[in-house]
């Protein structure tokens, strides 16, 4: 597995079950994909004018060296998320130990290694003062705690005030991102099968309780924070949540859009589309808007994702959407980085390499990468991909977009967030 993607993305733990048998009995057959506008690959980040008033927001992982916040284009951006904070006590993983050593159980837990981060985010910060920087809390393999506390009030209280307690301790911070990964069922990420349907209360209730904390520190210190959360947006987990009394308490719903498909889908699927894969399909951006808008969730509060990998497949003699395969694609659990994808299968003008094809399927709205005599493929957010979700954020009314994560880009698909939500490049 690459070490820039983690196992919180190895599949949105219970996708597994969405996709089984959703075989559509009419597949969009694939198209070559015409040569992309000069420059829209191009390494590098550039500095874009954020005239759209729409959210732009990017996932740092705290895996990876504090000096790559240094290289965010921080005018760019509205909010950055730091993943990942852990909760003390029951569920806890073995390795967050050393963090939660003499900290009460339920409580949050933190180490040289935030601090650190801390300091990188304030002199950020110092660039860009209306950047938001958001502490995220759980992640996938890291939420097993939320099952142990949330649906109890005294172990709530005690993680609100671990919560209210960082952020007066760390003032680069503006808030909390919530990443429960999910209630109801943990997928057994651990190896523990956690969940239970009182869970979907106690999503809302500890947004409440976390918003009420909010404000209260707003009032000791003048400083206004605000409360998202990251979602997995399919059908079976919305309709667990009550989100109708959740909603209020959250500035935003950051929609993790991507891993509908991985090595664990019966077939080969994208990832990451615009659209469905079939007219009942509940794997795209476009279901995951509907399936949260009809739970409750306005529209304005909504976060498109982007994914900054791709998820491919091996033994695949049929480059469609829906054929079969026979396993993942290459290394470690089948996905790859965007910046070591463009590198090592595209030239400078995002023209394929090593006799590599790039399909794009009308259907989905998707592009993927496939080598026939290998019979490799893997489904990939292109940029050209990125600005139709722009745009489908600006004709949907929605927030804005974010993207997980930031050491996986080379500049080129944040570039195409700023472009399709309209934002100029600055001189």
């Amino acid at each position: 597995m690459l070490k820039s993607l983690r196992p919180r993305r190895l599949c949105r733990s219970l996708c597994l079950l969405l996709v089984a048998g959703l075989v559509a009995s009419a597949w969009a057959d694939p198209q070559p994909a015409p040569p992309p506008p000069a420059g829209l690959f191009t390494p590098g980040a550039l500095d874009f004018e954020p005239t759209s008033g729409k959210v732009l927001g990017l996932y740092v992982a705290n895996w990876e060296p504090p000096s790559r916040v240094a290289a965010l284009p921080a005018g760019s951006l509205t909010h950055v998320l730091y993943a990942f904070l852990r909760a003390c006590g029951p569920g806890q993983l073995p390795k967050d130990a050393p963090k939660c050593e003499g900290r009460a159980e339920h409580s949050l837990g933190w180490s040289a290694v935030d601090a650190r981060f801390d300091a990188a985010f304030a002199a950020l910060k110092s660039r860009a003062p209306q950047l938001k920087v958001l502490a995220s809390v759980g992640g996938w393999g890291g939420s097993d705690p939320f099952f142990h506390f949330a649906n109890e009030a005294p172990r709530r209280a005690v993680f609100v005030a671990s919560a209210l307690q960082f952020l007066r301790e760390h003032p680069a911070f503006d808030g909390i991102d919530i990443d429960w990964e999910h209630p109801g069922g943990n997928g057994s990420a651990n190896g523990v099968a956690l969940g239970s349907p009182a869970d979907g209360q106690g999503f809302a209730d500890l947004m409440q309780d976390l918003r009420a904390g909010l404000d209260r520190l707003t009032a000791e210190t003048g400083r206004l924070y605000q409360l998202t959360v990251a979602v997995n947006p399919i059908q079976q987990i919305t309709r667990r949540i009550d989100y109708r009394r959740a909603a209020p308490a959250l500035d935003l719903v950051f929609m993790m859009s991507y891993d509908y498909h991985g090595g664990w889908s019966e077939r080969v699927g994208h990832h990451s589309a615009l659209h469905g894969s079939a007219p009942q399909s509940d794997d795209s951006l476009a279901q995951s808007v509907q399936n949260l808008v009809e739970a409750g969730v306005p529209r304005a509060k909504l976060v498109a994702g982007v994914a900054m990998y791709g998820r491919g497949f091996s033994g695949v003699r049929e480059p469609r959407h829906g054929a079969g395969k026979t396993g993942a694609f290459p290394g470690g659990d089948g996905s790859m980085g965007w910046a070591a994808l463009s590198q090592r299968y595209f030239d400078g003008q995002g023209r394929p390499r090593h006799g590599y094809q790039v399909l794009f399927d009308p259907l989905t709205q998707a592009y993927a990468l496939y080598q026939p005599r290998l019979q490799l493929w893997m489904g990939y957010d292109d940029p050209r991909a990125v600005l139709a979700k722009g745009q489908f954020v600006r004709e949907q009314g929605l927030a804005g977009l974010f993207a997980w994560e930031w050491s996986q880009d080379n500049g080129a698909l944040l570039n195409a967030m700023n472009r399709g939500l309209g934002h100029p490049v600055l001189p």
